[in-house]
């Protein structure tokens, strides 16, 4: 327990530190409310976790595996707790849509109960910052978590690419949060510097490159036929939006030209040929069927930003009044599917799939050969076995979290087709897909209990489903 309150204090003294760019913001636009109530948040915080982590220290010990999961999950909670005091004292929201507020931001869900033109330049940046460090924090999970942990099949051989760690006792977090938040940074401030040299405005530009590199669906204010009325602004978006969906240690193998057989490798590879593919398919939809009032070029860039934003469960719908311009079976599956292991996307993750197709192949395969002991075969290698059982476990779990969700919103008086598209946008964290379902979220018609289970189901998803049960099991799974 002292460990586990250690790093829960980590993450409040860190959020103290990272509030400075909103409150920067809100002295330069002289939003003197938010200033005040950043800057208070922040000394608490910052006081509270400095004496609890003096007070701790000394009866720190190494977690074991059921710690380790039970402090993934704390550390979340934590996250959320401490993002939810700045909603209630600046905008004035509910205990309960606060949480909501703070949970969609720490989930990278992005959608919000203000409406946009409300919402001023110092909270925008104080979304998108927390958006931003959820990303950074998924990122960590995922290398000292999930990977090392094989959680629902994770791959983790190249996993010292960016882990650093010199026993299970020395995990050295420091270094390892350099090796992955230096180049999550520098992709940040290279997207905002490519945005503001197409024309956006640079509290705008820093504000949406926050948002593309942690797949966060939270834009600023916009018109509802456009997302920055500007198409060289949107394609460098797109860009960002799979950089932000493939994984950070393909990244890595791949700046340093080793391309080897791997599985990350070859998720990203193929998970880029799907995209590549989908592309296609938009641009040709876009011929067949332009957007009302589009053709050409624009038509294109609309569909193409649509199925892209999908695909890496960032979110943003096109036009917000037609809402996504796919269809809906389409968008169900490719959020399910998400992005890339060791991303910020959400959804199941690539790799399961590729996983989950090589296994039925192999299965197929031996009601013809019944004796033939075939590639990554999960009958003879042991190994192998347990990843094919907890990449399934992974699969059927996620299946039954969206089917409970849509089971809590029907219950709650949704439409099947609204609380499907609640479930499934949760699950995989998809702001538009959970918009179009609610269109009434920014008018207050919504009632607390669905948005505590959008945030309960988001939250769940974002810290993985496997990890609680085994807090909760121990070493069992």
């Amino acid at each position: 327990m002292p460990t586990i309150g250690i790093l829960a204090a980590a993450v409040f003294a860190g959020f103290a530190l990272c509030m400075a760019l909103p409150m920067l913001v809100a002295l330069i636009e002289g939003n003197w409310r938010a200033l005040e109530a950043m800057f208070l948040v922040s000394a608490a915080y910052g006081f509270l976790a400095s004496v609890t982590i003096l007070a701790l220290i000394a009866r720190r010990r190494t977690l074991n595996r059921a710690g380790v999961f039970t402090a993934a999950i704390v550390i979340w909670l934590s996250f959320v707790a401490a993002a939810t005091p700045v909603f209630i004292l600046v905008e004035g929201h509910s205990v309960v849509g606060a949480l909501f507020e703070a949970s969609s931001a720490v989930t990278t869900m992005g959608i919000t109960l203000r409406p946009l033109p409300d919402i001023s330049a110092s909270m925008a940046f104080y979304r998108a910052t927390i958006a931003w460090l959820g990303g950074l924090l998924t990122l960590m999970m995922a290398v000292y978590v999930l990977g090392p942990y094989r959680v629902g099949g994770t791959p983790s051989a190249n996993l010292r690419q960016v882990q650093h760690a010199r026993t299970e006792e020395d995990p050295r977090f420091g270094e390892t949060l350099q090796e992955i938040g230096l180049p999550y940074l520098a992709l940040t401030m290279l997207c905002a510097l490519l945005l503001g040299m197409t024309g956006v405005a640079a509290d705008d530009a820093v504000v949406v490159a926050m948002s593309m590199l942690s797949t966060n669906g939270f834009v600023p204010d916009r018109s509802s036929s456009s997302v920055l009325d500007n198409g060289a602004a949107e394609t460098i978006m797109v860009v960002f939006m799979l950089v932000g969906a493939t994984s950070i240690v393909w990244h890595r193998l791949v700046s340093s030209r080793n391309f080897a057989d791997s599985r990350e490798h070859s998720e990203g590879v193929l998970f880029l040929a799907a995209v590549a593919v989908l592309i296609v398919a938009a641009v040709l939809a876009s011929i067949v069927a332009p957007p009302s009032g589009l053709s050409g070029i624009q038509a294109a860039l609309n569909y193409v930003f649509d199925i892209v934003s999908m695909v890496t469960t960032t979110g943003i719908a096109h036009d917000t009044d037609s809402g996504i311009s796919l269809p809906f079976e389409l968008v169900l599956l490719i959020v399910f599917i998400g992005g890339c292991s060791y991303s910020t996307a959400g959804g199941i993750k690539a790799f399961r799939v590729m996983a989950m197709l090589k296994h039925v192949g192999n299965e197929l395969e031996r009601l013809v050969y019944p004796s033939a002991i075939l590639r990554e075969d999960a009958q003879y290698d042991d190994q192998h076995r347990m990843i094919a059982k907890s990449i399934w476990s992974a699969f059927f779990l996620a299946v039954l979290t969206i089917t409970v969700g849509i089971l809590l919103f029907a219950l709650q008086g949704h439409a099947l087709p609204n609380a499907i598209g609640l479930g499934a946008g949760a699950f995989s964290q998809v702001g538009g897909l959970v918009d179009d379902a609610v269109p009434g979220l920014t008018q207050g018609a919504v009632s607390d209990g669905t948005l505590l289970t959008i945030a309960g189901l988001a939250l769940v998803a974002r810290i993985e489903i496997l990890i609680v049960l085994a807090a909760i099991a121990g070493k069992r799974w």
